[in-house]
């Protein structure tokens, strides 16, 4: 194992001023304390993790890593979470991943150097090779909304391909043929694996997309608004769209009512997640109810009993996302997106 004095010649610095970064006990430079954190993560130190477990860990304290939380997705995820730690008499320490990379690492590290046994972790950026070497450090920890085969009965996770097959063929049933794909601009697997499910629907219906039918943007509220303009500006006929989430419907929506055009008349919408904002907006976003509290108390409850030496029954922990019936999906209008877009 990596030794303090390791880090220490690696930073360049005292084993002292490591020992003050890793302890918090005095005030260390933020340049200095960089330095030594990179070195902590280049060789995989722990933080002596063996003697910061009896001096820190209580068994009753419980972590979360998660994305930003300002997205209403990830603030359901976290409600799971604190409802089975209230229950369970737990502590919960959250850390926000922000979906970067450097940040879910130093969130890990975190809620482990705090003494936290049983983690949650929400983690997009994360190779699966980390993933596995901090799984092997730390035996409850739990990943929701992520599937690694070598961590099978430590993954919570949502069957994304069926989903966005589901989606997409809910738009073909209605009359649509042309329909875009609104998606992260982010290497994620569930973007992959619902970009799969998106095509197999199409296939499957004798439909060939095109590759400019899949609009790639930011997963937020500005990013459905810039995934709208480019729809409109992309001279294919769409008379449909099926989003990577409910914001960025919304966000689409915004613009293309400021356009002039009639949703879902002129064009069908159908997202993802079923946020509570979904049921709001005008019109009521038809949308794939993602299950994330249920999933996150899931991955509570595991973490928990795993950090408690239980041996919880084998079984998959797989979800499946619903379809949630609203008005913003209507046959297509006779006049398509793209004659209509051309009088703006």
């Amino acid at each position: 194992m990596t030794t303090m004095k390791e880090v220490a010649l690696l930073a360049g610095v005292s084993t002292a001023t490591v020992s003050r970064v890793i302890n918090q006990t005095a005030y260390v430079e933020p340049v200095t304390r960089e330095r030594v954190e990179k070195a902590m993560r280049d060789l995989h130190y722990r933080r002596n993790a063996a003697a910061l477990a009896l001096a820190k860990r209580s068994g009753d304290m419980l972590g979360l890593l998660t994305g930003n939380l300002a997205d209403p997705f990830f603030s359901r995820l976290a409600r799971g979470v604190e409802e089975v730690a209230r229950q369970q008499g737990h502590r919960l320490m959250v850390c926000s991943g922000g979906h970067q990379e450097k940040l879910e690492k130093s969130g890990i590290d975190f809620l482990i150097n705090q003494g936290c046994e049983a983690i949650v972790v929400h983690a997009s950026r994360l190779s699966d090779e980390e993933l596995i070497r901090y799984g092997a450090h730390s035996p409850a920890m739990v990943l929701v909304n992520r599937y690694i085969p070598a961590l099978a009965n430590r993954c919570v996770w949502l069957d994304n391909v069926s989903a966005a097959r589901l989606a997409t063929e809910h738009l073909i049933a209605n009359g649509h043929r042309c329909i875009a794909c609104i998606t992260s601009d982010l290497p994620i697997a569930d973007r992959e694996q619902r970009l799969t499910g998106y095509r197999m629907a199409l296939v499957e219906h004798g439909i060939m997309p095109e590759k400019n039918w899949v609009i790639s943007v930011p997963f937020d509220e500005e990013g459905g608004e810039t995934a709208a303009l480019k729809l409109l500006n992309s001279g294919v006929p769409f008379t449909a769209a099926f989003t990577f989430n409910d914001v960025m419907a919304a966000g689409m929506m915004r613009t293309l009512h400021q356009r002039g055009l009639r949703l879902p008349e002129q064009l069908s919408l159908v997202g993802f997640d079923d946020v509570v904002m979904a049921r709001y907006l005008y019109p009521a976003l038809t949308t794939m109810h993602y299950p994330v509290e249920r999933m996150a108390r899931r991955a509570s409850q595991l973490a928990i009993q795993l950090a408690q030496e239980q041996t919880p029954p084998p079984r998959a922990h797989v979800f499946s996302a619903e379809l949630v019936l609203r008005d913003s999906v209507s046959p297509p209008f006779s006049g398509d997106i793209e004659r209509q877009s051309a009088k703006l």
